[in-house]
C-alpha cells in the first residue's frame, strides 16, 4: 500500500512540475519568438513524436517553430538553460531516427518556416579559377524548390533524395543526403560551400 501511495503521489506531483516548467518555457521564449510558435498541445507534440521511421519513444515536452534564423540562437540558449534536450527537425522524412525524442524533457525546434532562398548567382569560390553557380538557402527550404530553381537555369541540383518533395535542405546537410545523382556529383556535403549553425552554447558558428 505504501509503495502504491508513493507512486500515486509522484504521478500527481508530475502534473504540478509540468505546469511550472511550461510557464517557465513560455516566459523565456515569449521575448524571442511569437507565443503561438511555442506549442504544448497534443496535436503539435503527436505530430513531432516520430519521423519516417515511425519509431515512437517519448512525446516532446514542447515544439518550437521559429519564424526567422535570427530567433534560433536565443531559442537554443533558452532551452539549454531550462535543461531541455534539443532536437532540430525539418520535414521529418528521415529514416535514421535523428528527429525522435528519446526523453520526456525534450524540445523539438521545427525549422520548416526558415524557407527563404536567394536567386542562383555565379561566384568564384576559394581554390577555383572560374565562377560557379551557388544558391543560399534556409534550413527549411524544401529540396524540390531548389531542384526547380536549378532547372530553370538549365542546371542540376546534385542532391536528390527520394523524399525531395518534403525533405528540407537543413536535413540534407545534417544527414549528408545523396540520391541517385550522388554517383556523378557527390552528396550534400560534397556540394556545400558553407553553412551556419547554432552551437549548444546558443552562439552562431560559420563552417
Amino acid at each position: 500500500i505504501a509503495s502504491a501511495r508513493r507512486a500515486v503521489g509522484e504521478f500527481e506531483a508530475e502534473f504540478a512540475e509540468t505546469r511550472r516548467l511550461r510557464r517557465e518555457v513560455m516566459r523565456r521564449l515569449a521575448g524571442i519568438t511569437r507565443k503561438d510558435n511555442v506549442q504544448f498541445d497534443g496535436m503539435a507534440r503527436a505530430s513531432h513524436v516520430t519521423d519516417a521511421t515511425d519509431w515512437r519513444v517519448e512525446y516532446p515536452f514542447v515544439v518550437v517553430n521559429p519564424d526567422t534564423e535570427e530567433e534560433c540562437a536565443p531559442i537554443v540558449g533558452a532551452l539549454v538553460a531550462l535543461g531541455l534536450t534539443i532536437i532540430p527537425r525539418g520535414g521529418g522524412t528521415g529514416y535514421t531516427g535523428g528527429a525522435i525524442p528519446l526523453e520526456r524533457l525534450s524540445a523539438v525546434v521545427n525549422t520548416e518556416k526558415l524557407d527563404r532562398y536567394e536567386p542562383i548567382e555565379e561566384r568564384v569560390l576559394p581554390g577555383l579559377a572560374e565562377a560557379c553557380p551557388v544558391i543560399r538557402c534556409g534550413a527549411g527550404v524544401v529540396t524540390k524548390r531548389v531542384m526547380e530553381a536549378a532547372e530553370e537555369r538549365g542546371l542540376v541540383f546534385a542532391v536528390d533524395p527520394t523524399s525531395a518533395d518534403a525533405s528540407c535542405i537543413g536535413g540534407n546537410v545534417a544527414m549528408n543526403a545523396g540520391g541517385k545523382k550522388a554517383v556523378l556529383w557527390g552528396t550534400a556535403l560534397d556540394n556545400l560551400v558553407w553553412w551556419r549553425m547554432v552551437t549548444p552554447q546558443g552562439e552562431w558558428l560559420g563552417v
